[in-house]
């Protein structure tokens, strides 16, 4: 999305004439600019690293450094090359014009001012660079906008057409009478597959809108008091089919009547692909705990399993917002990695974070934190 740029233009001025500066100061400020002068090169790099103007006015003939020797110190710096520089001079001659264009100058002022001329030359260059700023930030979008997109396909493409061929599939053996409705075994392993296959389609697809909305910026957080202890037993209840199928016992140890202050639908969406992904890595049989802590004005979230653990290398790759990592569940779930992307996203936007413990063969805790509700929010 391109910002429309209003705030007034910023210039700074460099000249060993006192004199100088203080016109410059009022012929720029009546003509609704701010200004900053100086006579001391030193100095003006600290104003130059404290704000970066829109353009720079410079003295050509200076006691202690030449106008041309600070411009090329300037340019030395990456950040601020793109800065338009005009130089300040008594007489120009085709040789100093020269030199001041070699050295990264726009163009000429002479002295002693004239107004119109001056501000006409200002108001010329800072158009052209906040113009080509501007397309700059346009290009970016778009490309981010394109990146999204084909990341969207890639994942529609592969990882949403994987269950709903496999749920096609286990519907065509039905209908042929090679799966045969009357078999003991069709409630427990047929229906139980296209549930769970479902389930999976329609995670992904929460998972990927939720994800788009928000890289996109077309998602709007709004906090409000949420009890953290409800929340988990919806997760539970929402998730229960994967953790029956499992044996998995589910524990809630959230203390009664902790409350947050969060978006709701991002707090169950960071839960529910959570919970998911501990179901999906604890054996038949494991545990799941999701317990609750209280530190000073924070209310720290762990959702702890007993399954595979994840290795260190692996927990850097889960957690890096541009890979696309993903691995097979205990009982070779799929999955795309793409709803921890999300958390992660989503935890940032409530003032959190998501974090990782794990150690390989003994289990991993997933953790973040959220700001405790007070009366006063």
């Amino acid at each position: 999305m391109v910002h429309q740029v209003t705030e007034k233009p910023y210039i700074l001025a460099v000249d060993d004439e006192q004199l100088n500066l203080e016109l410059l100061r009022f012929i720029l400020e009546r003509n609704n600019y701010e200004y900053q002068g100086t006579s001391d090169d030193d100095y003006f790099f600290e104003l130059l690293e404290d704000r970066k103007p829109d353009l720079i006015l410079l003295d050509v003939i200076m006691p202690r450094i030449e106008g041309f020797e600070l411009c090329q110190k300037i340019k030395e710096f990456k950040q601020y090359r793109d800065i338009p520089i005009i130089f300040l001079t008594g007489k120009v001659n085709v040789k100093d014009k020269v030199k001041g264009f070699e050295v990264g100058g726009v163009d000429y002022v002479t002295k002693p001012f004239n107004e119109q001329e001056l501000v006409a030359r200002i108001h010329t260059h800072v158009a052209l660079v906040r113009a080509k700023n501007q397309i700059e930030e346009q290009a970016q979008n778009l490309k981010q906008s394109n990146d999204l997109k084909d990341r969207m396909f890639s994942i529609i493409g592969h990882d949403l057409r994987s269950p709903l061929s496999a749920a096609k599939l286990k519907m065509d053996f039905i209908m042929r009478g090679i799966i045969d409705p009357k078999d003991d075994k069709f409630l427990d392993e047929t229906v139980f597959d296209l549930l769970k296959t479902m389930d999976e389609a329609l995670n992904l697809l929460q998972n990927l809108l939720g994800w788009a909305k928000s890289e996109s910026d077309q998602i709007q957080m709004i906090p409000e008091k949420l009890n953290l202890t409800d929340l988990v037993e919806q997760t539970f209840r929402l998730l229960k089919l994967g953790s029956d199928h499992k044996r998995i016992e589910m524990q809630n140890n959230v203390p009664e009547g902790a409350l947050a202050f969060a978006d709701n639908n991002m707090i169950k969406t960071v839960l529910r692909n959570i919970v998911s992904n501990a179901i999906k890595f604890t054996p038949v049989e494991g545990m799941i705990k999701i317990n609750g802590k209280l530190k000073k004005d924070r209310l720290v979230i762990e959702i702890e399993d007993n399954g595979n653990g994840i290795p260190k290398e692996d927990i850097k790759k889960i957690l890096n917002p541009n890979e696309h990592f993903s691995k097979l569940g205990t009982e070779k779930e799929p999955g795309t990695g793409l709803g921890l992307i999300l958390c992660q996203n989503f935890m940032e936007r409530n003032g959190g974070a998501l974090k990782i413990r794990s150690e390989v063969g003994k289990g991993s805790t997933f953790y973040f934190d959220l700001p405790l509700y007070s009366d006063k929010d």
